[in-house]
């Protein structure tokens, strides 16, 4: 396991907790979707789990060793951290963008070298924009820029992927894309964890699902085993029917959320 969690409550007042206690660990190479309804402390528990915030209870394992016990630079070195969207102050290339997710890898006060641009043309090359490298980051599509935080992640050499909502804001392509890239990454070996408002994104790429609810709801597993109707009808206060959809040229099945008093509208 890559990543464990014992009993871990989050919050941001001692004694006040957000989401908690949750134990659950998470297999290396595989992806986990956390989903849940907005406010319920999906944000505050990746938080703990990047080191932004102390655990009130519990711990977290990070390939096997006390999350507490690493160095800032030996944690970045492990975790990479994509948000949720992201533009910065100055117009960097996007080249430059990306080479900042080298700094974990750097002595201190040190600049790139040529290794470290030739690691930012692999991962560009690898998500397939490489065609962006010198363009104004600030100019880029939503799309486009957040494949640029994957590429800084990646850049990071860290096995982990914690992602943010990587499909908010954007359009019906950009997410699919974003979503092809994520199962391409674990296909090579990386660990993804993403937050999801969308529960078929889960069925689409996801190994695995943490479900989160109020009143202390919590269940994880294999998405067909934990995203049924009547969970999701619990987690997000309305009802919903689950389809089978067969892939065109293939046997496989993927299911799709459907809400029925959206689709039963005249």
């Amino acid at each position: 396991m890559i990543l464990t969690v014992e009993n871990l409550i989050c919050g941001y007042r001692p004694g006040i907790p957000v989401i908690g206690p949750l134990s659950f660990s998470v297999e290396r190479g595989t992806v986990t979707c956390l989903v849940g309804p907005n406010g319920i402390g999906k944000t505050t528990l990746f938080k703990t789990v990047l080191g932004l915030l102390r655990p009130q209870g519990g711990r977290i394992l990070v390939e096997g060793r006390d999350s507490r016990t690493y160095s800032a630079k030996e944690f970045a070195r492990t975790v990479a951290y994509v948000p949720q969207g992201h533009i910065p102050p100055f117009p960097y290339a996007v080249r430059d963008v990306v080479v900042m997710g080298r700094n974990p890898n750097l002595r201190e006060l040190a600049s790139p070298k040529s290794e470290d641009f030739r690691r930012v043309a692999e991962v560009l090359e690898l998500l397939g924009i490489a065609h962006l490298s010198d363009r104004d980051y600030t100019q880029i599509s939503g799309g486009e820029r957040q494949l640029v935080m994957i590429a800084r992640a990646l850049a990071q050499d860290a096995p982990l992927l914690v992602m943010d909502e990587p499909t908010s804001h954007l359009d019906y392509g950009n997410e699919n894309r974003v979503l092809d890239q994520v199962r391409r990454l674990a296909a090579l070996g990386y660990t993804v964890i993403m937050i999801t408002h969308v529960p078929s994104h889960a069925f689409l790429c996801a190994d695995q699902v943490l479900a989160v609810g109020r009143d202390g709801f919590f269940a994880s597993g294999a998405p067909n085993a934990v995203l049924t109707e009547e969970t999701l009808s619990t987690l997000y206060g309305l009802e919903v029917q689950l389809a089978d959809v067969v892939l065109r040229g293939d046997l496989r099945h993927v299911k799709v959320c459907v809400p029925i008093s959206i689709a039963t509208k005249p």
